[in-house]
């Protein structure tokens, strides 16, 4: 924003509108207002992220909360969606999942963290083949940027596999896909819960015929069973449907078992 108001001063001082004095006074006036606008904002998001906690919520839920009131809806939840990327790249260099005090671990994603790390590790191999492929000195700059951020993005995507696990406890059963996807599920309403393995999912999540999925890859591992039909909105924005069965993907569906039916 400061470069875009300097050049529009510089063009009203060149054609005679202003005097550089005057100039220098609404340029300085135009910034004053435009920092006040952004630090009342800022101070509205953290008010809305630290009421969302206070709710309940998580960090990453909260975050996309507090974005929402300062910016449009599909905007806040892609920026929110970034930001949730070094977040979960922080909490995994610190070793701090995101998990409430007092909740079950259900970890997930074994099956697609070794080809991850395969694509971050062929990462370098793609960048050098640019180097010597690409004629073009900026095109190769522009390459390095996105393949650098390619490989941050990945790794990052895995570090929101490990810190936000599903979890188990205060009454909800709370299914995650990293930091893109959160539904949860009331444990009073589970019936049973039996391992069983289904495939040829498309989407991270999905409701078809009063089935919930939210697969690792195309497959879930698991299945429970709800005592009566329950509302859930598969994302943000979307009508809630009604659903009688879960089915999900843990990396070790016997205990997820166990633990559920202990708090069940």
């Amino acid at each position: 924003m400061v470069p875009f108001v300097v050049l529009v001063e510089v063009g009203l001082v060149w054609g005679g509108v202003f005097g550089v004095g005057e100039a220098v006074v609404v340029g300085l006036t135009v910034e004053g207002v435009l920092g006040g606008v952004v630090l009342v904002e800022v101070v509205l998001a953290g008010r809305a992220y630290r009421a969302s906690r206070r709710d309940g919520a998580d960090g990453q839920a909260a975050l996309e909360r507090s974005l929402g009131v300062v910016l449009p809806g599909p905007l806040a939840r892609v920026v929110g969606m970034e930001f949730g990327l070094f977040r979960a790249l922080w909490r995994w260099v610190r070793r701090k999942p995101d998990v409430p005090d007092g909740c079950a671990v259900l970890a997930y994603g074994g099956e697609i963290r070794p080809i991850m790390w395969v694509m971050v590790f062929l990462a370098p191999l793609e960048i050098a083949l640019a180097e010597f492929l690409v004629p073009w000195a900026p095109v190769r700059v522009a390459l390095l940027v996105l393949s650098a951020y390619g490989v941050l993005w990945l790794i990052g995507f895995v570090a929101a596999l490990s810190v936000r696990p599903h979890v188990v406890g205060g009454g909800r059963l709370v299914l995650r896909f990293a930091h893109f996807v959160q539904v949860a599920v009331p444990l009073d309403l589970i019936e049973s819960v039996r391992t069983s393995r289904h495939s040829g999912y498309r989407r991270a999540v999905q409701i078809d015929g009063g089935v919930l999925a939210m697969p690792i890859g195309d497959s879930t591992t698991l299945s429970v069973t709800l005592r009566e039909p329950y509302s859930v909105a598969p994302k943000p924005g979307q009508p809630p449907q009604d659903v009688r069965e879960v089915r999900f993907a843990v990396d070790d569906p016997r205990e997820a078992v166990r633990v559920l039916k202990a708090t069940a």
